[in-house]
């Protein structure tokens, strides 16, 4: 309950960067998951963690010596997933802009794995990274509650449509790369 509390007033305080009034579901978080081959999966970076609904899927399916770096920026969410995952995954409360740095500075050679959790379009920069690391291989994952919005910003991407989710509030469509 306490989560969901802070959630909302996240929403409340900074609506941009909240785009829902509620967690998203343990559904969505299992079709965001869904059809990635743990067993080739290294390192994880994850992209705006929130409550950590969808790193809780991320802990159960990766394997043993899985890498797992969340990238928060907002404190109040780093305390929640310091607290909730104990030592099974690395917190870096920073801005996703950085996520080259953090690579290095965690001394991975190849992102594995990119979920993001990103509301909102992310900034060019990121987007440029994104667009290098999953034309070396990268898996990406993301969902939009906006389709034609995130449709243009990744217009020169190849990417897919996996899933609508309804369950979800508000529903929310997966995609990917790779």
């Amino acid at each position: 309950m306490y989560e969901r509390i802070v959630f909302l007033w996240q929403r409340i305080k900074n609506g941009k960067k909240n785009a829902s009034i509620t967690p998203s579901s343990k559904y969505l978080a299992k079709q965001m998951i869904k059809w990635i081959d743990w067993e080739n999966i290294h390192s994880v970076i994850e992209l705006g963690a929130w409550t950590g609904i969808f790193t809780e899927y991320i802990c159960k399916h990766a394997k043993p010596g899985t890498k797992i770096i969340v990238i928060e920026i907002e404190e109040v969410y780093a305390k929640i997933l310091q607290d909730k995952f104990k030592g099974n995954i690395i917190v870096e409360k920073d801005d996703v802009k950085n996520i080259g740095n953090i690579r290095q500075k965690h001394h991975i050679e190849k992102i594995d794995l990119v979920i993001s959790w990103l509301p909102f379009i992310p900034a060019e920069s990121i987007h440029q990274k994104i667009k290098t690391y999953t034309s070396q291989g990268t898996i990406f994952r993301s969902f939009t509650y906006q389709p034609s919005v995130f449709k243009k910003q990744y217009a020169d991407f190849p990417i897919r449509k996996i899933w609508f989710s309804f369950l979800n509030i508000p529903p929310a469509r997966v995609y990917w790369i790779n």
